[in-house]
């Protein structure tokens, strides 16, 4: 395959490699907190797993091929009912996502080696291999599948590009049904046999090579069979496709230089002397600014996503970090369907994953010090979006002990971010607000979840930078409430034509809370009446 890039498959496959770890954790938490898995579900990871697996060889990373195949395998046994489920597998399965992330990471990264792999999938493919074999303890490595002698390099893990046949081969063997699932799921990589035709130039020397295995492989003619409904599934995946948002922003800029040559010919037409013409004129640019908002909001609809897809970043990080803290914690959402601009969700994960990781390490109480104050045992963050103004509201509460304004105000006042008369000034709140500067925290020691000082001031110059305002309201033992607001996006900006004097400006609508036109009973002179003073309320 000399000259074909395997680099930008591989890119591919992680971007949709992170949706698959997605969904696939999802499901799993749902599962340890309820304590069953439906059939539904097991299907879901099933199929999430087998394309993470079958995707992966197919880019040559055949090391979290091979560690995703041993995963597969008992989500297959569960699918199958070959194995019962127990609640236990689920953190099992959750473990084994998070070590199928450390070696796509690693791999990518040309950090894996054989040894480095072994210590990281050892311990849980003991746990995985005993739930195959039904037994639940310990367990002996399943036995491979026979490599040729020409490509025992395999084995020892040397070569990548080669280590991913052993999969596709014994997949034919051990579970027919998957190869409508497989042809379902490959589509993005259809146009790797189009754009590099040389890469097909060798699979008559594969098929050449395959009669030399002893190994068992399916009957063919099954396997065309079952592949009847493929185009069904590519039609579906047709209806779809991934687009750089570089492009759109292209797009929509060159929308933005029609906006600009309308106004100028808006502004040329009043020159015109003829008032037929003058008017004519007109009434077609109105239309043309019509034509060009309907195509504005039409892009930006393209750049739109849900918050879902923030949201759902969010109930792993709770899971495991409460699991770690040995905490209580219940993660809820609202407002899953409310639209934001993509780009500004680039910019707003971090700053969410900071707050709700302080909730979790500061906010919550511990188990035992919840019930001694009266509260529920299990302490809750819930996180809520809506649209309201032209702005989106986003809010974090949590029902912990709040925050401590005094020992916020005292630490600011040892960095030197304020003085002791601004101190004694300030009410509860303000000083509480102070803990989004730089080098302030309540944590009596450093974690490696927080306590550094650095992350609520992150959160500030994040959210900042994304034209939104930051505030927070608390009280001790009843918990936090952040309130971010920002536009909706920042690819358009609308604003307000004023004058002042001889000086124009332009107001963004976001900042205008009321626009009125006075009437002349509203206006008093004042002073020696050559001052004009709006009685508005």
């Amino acid at each position: 395959m000399s000259g074909f890039d395997i680099s930008m498959y591989r890119d591919m496959f992680v971007e949709e490699a992170e949706e698959l770890f997605e969904s696939a954790d999802n499901v799993l938490l749902e599962a340890e907190k309820n304590g069953s898995l439906t059939e539904e579900e097991m299907g879901q990871l099933f199929r999430d797993v087998h394309t993470l697996k079958g995707s992966g060889a197919s880019v040559e990373l055949a090391y979290f091929a091979e560690f995703t195949h041993d995963v597969e395998n008992m989500m297959d046994k569960l699918r199958n009912h070959a194995i019962p489920y127990i609640p236990e597998m689920a953190g099992t399965l959750i473990d084994g996502l998070d070590v199928m992330k450390e070696i796509l990471q690693m791999e990518c990264n040309d950090e894996i080696t054989r040894e480095n792999f072994t210590e990281k999938t050892e311990e849980l493919l003991v746990t995985i291999r005993a739930y195959i074999d039904g037994e639940g303890g310990s367990a002996e490595t399943p036995e491979a599948v026979a490599v040729p002698e020409e490509t025992s390099s395999v084995d020892n893990g040397s070569s990548p590009s080669s280590g991913s046949w052993g999969f596709f081969g014994e997949e034919v063997q051990n579970s027919e049904e998957t190869t409508d699932e497989s042809n379902e799921n490959f589509g993005f990589f259809d146009e790797a046999a189009t754009i590099t035709p040389e890469a097909t130039i060798e699979v008559p020397e594969v098929k050449k090579e395959i009669p030399k295995e002893k190994a068992p492989v399916a009957a063919p003619a099954k396997a065309k069979k079952e592949t009847k409904e493929a185009p069904v599934a590519k039609k579906a995946a047709a209806s779809t496709i991934r687009v750089n948002l570089d492009k759109i922003d292209l797009l929509m800029n060159n929308v933005g230089d029609l906006v600009i040559t309308n106004a100028m010919l808006t502004q040329f037409s009043t020159t015109i002397e003829e008032p037929k013409v003058r008017s004519a004129v007109l009434e077609r640019l109105d239309l043309l600014e019509r034509h060009i908002r309907d195509m504005q909001d039409s892009i930006m609809s393209i750049r739109m996503v849900p918050m879902e897809s923030i949201y759902s970043k969010f109930p792993k990080v709770v899971r495991d970090i409460s699991k770690k803290l040995n905490k209580k914690i219940a993660f809820e959402h609202e407002g899953d369907t409310v639209e934001i601009d993509k780009a500004m969700i680039e910019g707003l994960t971090d700053p969410l994953m900071h707050i709700i990781r302080n909730s979790l390490d500061h906010g919550i109480e511990m188990p035992e010090d919840r019930v001694a104050s009266g509260k529920a045992e299990t302490g809750t963050i819930t996180i809520a979006a809506e649209q309201a103004n032209g702005q989106m509201i986003i809010t974090i509460k949590d029902d912990g002990k709040g925050i401590p304004a005094d020992l916020v105000a005292q630490k600011s006042l040892d960095n030197g971010l304020i003085d002791e008369n601004q101190m004694a000034s300030m009410t509860d709140n303000e000083k509480a607000m102070l803990i989004f500067g730089a080098g302030v925290s309540t944590a009596e020691s450093i974690t490696d979840i927080s306590g550094r000082g650095v992350g609520m001031d992150v959160v500030k110059t994040n959210i900042t930078k994304l034209g939104g305002v930051i505030q927070l309201d608390t009280g001790l033992g009843i918990g936090t409430t952040i309130t971010i607001m920002l536009p909706l996006t920042l690819a358009i900006l609308d604003g307000l034509d004023i004058a002042v004097g001889e000086t124009k400006y332009i107001l963004p609508l976001s900042s205008i809370v009321e626009s009125l036109q006075p009437t002349s009973e509203m206006i008093k002179r004042i002073g020696d009446g050559t001052q004009d003073l709006l009685m508005l309320r």
